[in-house]
């Protein structure tokens, strides 16, 4: 066993890491009482608390709608069974106690600095906190009881790591690590700063028929690439999607994942209001159960309302499984495309429903490419790829009182990326962007090799090939003129910019205002 570590007394009777005599739990290994000083017995209350919080099949008295939130039932459980069940969960104390360990500017798990709390949700608590040892700010999901009371969901939470981080996809958070401090586990993941799109909908923001479709084929395309791996979600809802002030989405929380062939038995897992019938049976999932919940959360995009009319909990799941959706309101701009898109999805039957992700994108694609929604933008959309903050604000400015749709970033990457999602009809590019592209040995030491880098991208792509890209430079780029005229750069603006001179590339490229 390693000795323990410098400015500890003691090491853990488990794994060997160094732990203090006041150490109620190894924050590596999660053991309590690691040096061995307590004895404890199968009376101690701790080591006898229920795993979960489970309920029967038949709960028809519980809360339904985002209240009642994610949750997992079994067999063999009566009503009065589980609320005797949950009234043995952990106490109010071991709550405000996780709490106090999570206040601003405290340091949780030995090397992250709290900054703010971001949620919480079935299993714990989301923190967003600065890494100090690679001084880089991540997300911190933490279970909400130590790992020995509830063992049953330490393991779900193993299993969303082991899941999550396999999937590799820009519209995916990506999960690190586990971690153990005083006991309690944590994830540490991509931090995003965003909201989640019920805080969206619950502010009133209005997703017209272009703006849902855009949201929904980032997060087809963020399932495609685990559903590739056979990992089905299960919990796909407003909560699990962020989206951030540019409509770019990401998938987040697969605790309750599990791949498509493989389910505990009669297990019924997931949201009440987003389930598929097959989920609300406890049978087998598909990706086509994941789509159906994706069906339901489009349907609310449009139409601010769920597809069913019920209120309690037994009256939702006799809407998913019995009764027809109803139809969005005849007066509402959606097209009759994207009606029968929301009605594929819907099917009650798992064979009805599209059974891949490409094949939903196969019918969402074509109408946001040519502008057939009934919602289409007449405004024509800038991006702004510009790393000095004052210099994008400004253009933000100009182009906005010109009456265009402005989207703007200060990263090459994330720039391509919204170069992608956004289809813009014109790209202001400064030379010097950022972004760690991969560029050609003879202009690894040049300032604005990262602007080629963006727009070689920008260019091997079909759609965006055509775009004109007016380049901003505080100096001619002699050196690198005919790199950037052989990718097709329309016009060239010097620093600072002027407002004149920003109308007149405009105008020089064919972008007039609206």
């Amino acid at each position: 066993m390693d000795s323990p570590q410098p400015g500890y007394d003691l090491a853990c009777q488990t794994c060997g890491a160094g732990v203090r005599p006041i150490d109620r739990y190894c924050s590596q290994c999660g053991r309590r009482d690691p040096a061995g000083r307590e004895q404890q017995t199968t009376d101690d209350p701790l080591l006898t608390s229920p795993t979960q919080v489970t309920v029967g099949e038949d709960a028809t008295q519980l809360p339904s709608n985002e209240a009642f939130g994610t949750f997992v039932t079994r067999e063999g459980l009566t009503e009065k069974q589980a609320m005797r069940t949950a009234r043995r969960a952990r106490t109010r104390d071991q709550a405000l106690a996780l709490e106090m360990m999570l206040q601003p500017g405290l340091v949780f798990g030995r090397r992250y600095r709290i900054q703010r709390f971001l949620g919480s949700g079935a299993m714990g608590y989301v923190c967003s906190a600065v890494d100090e040892s690679i001084d880089e700010v991540v997300a911190l999901k933490i279970l909400s009881s130590p790992i020995h009371e509830e063992p049953e969901s330490f393991e779900r939470f193993k299993n969303e790591l082991k899941l999550a981080r396999r999937i590799r996809h820009r519209n995916v958070v990506q999960s690190f690590d586990l971690g153990f401090s005083d006991g309690y586990p944590f994830i540490s993941m991509e931090y995003i700063d965003a909201d989640n799109l019920l805080k969206h909908l619950a502010r009133g923001t209005h997703y017209d028929e272009t703006a849902a479709l855009s949201i929904l084929r980032q997060v087809l395309r963020g399932l495609r690439a685990a559903h590739d791996l056979g990992i089905v979600h299960r919990d796909i809802k407003p909560e699990n999607i962020l989206v951030n002030k540019d409509r770019l989405a990401f998938i987040t929380d697969f605790g309750i994942a599990t791949t498509a062939n493989f389910q505990r038995r009669r297990e019924i897992a997931g949201t009440p209001d987003y389930m598929a019938p097959e989920q609300l049976r406890g049978e087998a999932v598909s990706p086509a159960s994941d789509f159906y919940s994706c069906g339901v959360m489009l349907y609310r995009m449009l139409a601010g309302t769920l597809p069913f009319k019920a209120n309690t909990l037994n009256q939702i799941i006799e809407a998913h499984l019995r009764v027809r959706p109803e139809p969005l309101p005849s007066d509402l701009p959606v097209s009759d495309e994207t009606r029968e898109v929301i009605e594929w999805m819907l099917q009650k039957k798992m064979s009805d429903r599209p059974q891949t992700a490409l094949a939903l994108l196969e019918k969402i694609d074509p109408l946001l490419r040519t502008g057939r929604t009934r919602s289409a933008s007449r405004l024509m959309t800038v991006l702004i790829v510009e790393h000095d903050p004052e210099a994008l604000a400004f253009l933000r400015g100009v182009l906005e009182l010109e009456g265009y749709r402005v989207v703007a970033t200060g990263n090459a990457r994330e720039g391509v990326n919204l170069a992608f999602e956004q289809a813009p009809s014109l790209i202001f590019l400064d030379a010097k962007i950022r972004g760690g592209f991969e560029i050609p040995h003879e202009l690894d030491e040049i300032d604005a090799a990262d602007g080629l880098g963006f727009m070689r991208i920008v260019r091997g792509d079909e759609k965006l090939r055509g775009v004109p890209i007016v380049l901003m430079t505080e100096e001619t780029l002699s050196s690198l003129d005919t790199h950037f005229e052989r990718l097709g750069v329309a016009d060239v603006v010097l620093k600072p910019l002027e407002k004149v001179d920003v109308i007149e590339a405009m105008k020089l490229v064919g972008t007039a205002p609206v």
